[in-house]
């Protein structure tokens, strides 16, 4: 993808353990491997494939008709075959709320970059919702993963880890 998006949005990991960082008010999500307390996403990639992550909010321009940024996630994974959407949340409470916020940007998100680029070049689409918080149980969330596969064909996981596999 990276001949799609503005380079200075991505960064490229073989590492095994490593984590997506936006810790930077008005600047865009990146990947780190060094310091565990910035993550708001932690990516288990125990094959240590080549994996980009490409940066949406705060680097990749979609605007409303009104001219307003429309609302995105945090960014993209990819490596071989795969798509992953992004959404991290840093956020105590009721986890419907703070999952819902998050699955509405995924949605628009996913609505957004399929309107301009087709990613039939990946047949394996997931998105993920993080938060370094709380750990999402799935028996909490089974009903909006369900609902998101049907209404999207993304794989949704609610976790605060995503696994490269």
């Amino acid at each position: 993808m990276s001949y799609i998006f503005k380079t200075l949005c991505q960064d490229e990991t073989d590492d095994r353990r490593f984590g997506i960082c936006d810790n930077i008010p008005h600047q865009r999500a990146y990947i780190d491997s060094l310091d565990g307390r910035k993550w708001i996403a932690v990516i288990q990639n125990d094959a240590r494939q080549s994996v980009t992550f490409t940066a949406l909010d705060n680097c990749i321009e979609f605007n409303k008709v009104n001219g307003k940024k429309e609302s995105r996630c945090e960014g993209i994974l990819t490596y071989g075959e795969t798509i992953i959407f992004i959404e991290a949340k840093e956020r105590k409470g009721d986890a419907q709320t703070w999952a819902k916020i998050a699955d509405k940007q995924l949605r628009n998100s996913i609505t957004l970059i399929e309107a301009k680029i087709n990613l039939d070049l990946f047949p394996i689409k997931k998105a993920a919702i993080t938060n370094k918080l709380q750990n999402g149980a799935k028996e909490k969330h089974s009903v909006r993963i369900k609902k998101f596969y049907e209404e999207t064909g993304y794989i949704l996981r609610i976790n605060n880890r995503i696994i490269v596999d």
